[in-house]
């Protein structure tokens, strides 16, 4: 038996193929085709929004909780530094005004203030400012906090230059310092990539720290802070009733 071919337009047609399947209606194939639709247009829209309610989302490090600096959040590629011979950034030279002025630059408008309707969303309960109206509450970028932890720690390297605190060195908060920069890298997680290659000069493999990064742009998270700075921490020591509760 031979079999001739027909061109595309000499088969059945589509109502014909449809009308084969005798057992589904027409009008029923269409109703659950809708239906099936719409299921995965809501489905999807319910995921967008949950993404969208908690944070902006993003391939790499969707933010599971609010922060009120999400929204300023950008990626951008940067090159590390390796911190070794003449690639020393200002902040990894020796201790002078210049390095320090630097280092603080950082973390200068650490005290920030937001208003309710921007506390309220957070996953714990923050505290008042005192004497503002209507009221604000006062936060942090936990990078400035790791940042200062960071400078704390640098300048326990250098004894000779910079004067111990009334603590002394060893202390509670220098622990602390420790604990919340090692705790912050192992949740951050960067998984960017350090290479070997072939270095001429020292007949060996050496590895290469100075590799590109997906980072975060911090220069947009200091112009956040620097518009929603509080100016100098306030006395902890005064009571302000408040009734803030955390949905």
């Amino acid at each position: 038996m031979k079999c001739s071919y027909r061109p595309l337009r000499d088969l059945e047609s589509p109502s014909s193929a449809i009308s084969s399947y005798k057992h589904v209606p027409l009008r029923l194939f269409l109703i659950l085709t809708a239906m099936s639709c719409i299921s995965v247009a809501l489905n999807l829209a319910t995921l967008y929004a949950w993404f969208y309610s908690t944070g902006p989302f993003h391939p790499l490090l969707p933010q599971a909780l609010y922060s009120p600096a999400q929204n300023v959040v950008e990626y951008k590629t940067v090159k590390f530094h390796s911190g070794f011979g003449a690639d020393l950034p200002v902040y990894d030279q020796p201790p002078s005004d210049e390095v320090d002025e630097a280092w603080q630059g950082l973390y200068q408008f650490a005290y920030s203030k937001i208003p309710r309707n921007q506390a309220i969303r957070l996953a714990n309960k923050t505290y008042p400012i005192l004497g503002d109206r209507p009221t604000t509450y006062m936060l942090a970028l936990d990078v400035f906090h790791e940042l200062h932890c960071l400078d704390e720690i640098r300048k326990a390297m250098y004894s000779d230059y910079y004067p111990p605190s009334p603590e002394g060195r060893n202390t509670n908060h220098m622990r602390h310092c420790l604990s919340s920069l090692r705790q912050s890298i192992m949740c951050t997680a960067d998984i960017s990539t350090i290479v070997w290659q072939w270095s001429e000069k020292s007949q060996a493999a050496k590895e290469r720290s100075d590799i590109l990064h997906t980072c975060r742009d911090f220069s947009k998270l200091q112009h956040w802070a620097k518009q929603n700075f509080a100016g100098e921490m306030q006395n902890m020591s005064i009571y302000i009733p408040d009734d803030l509760v955390i949905s």
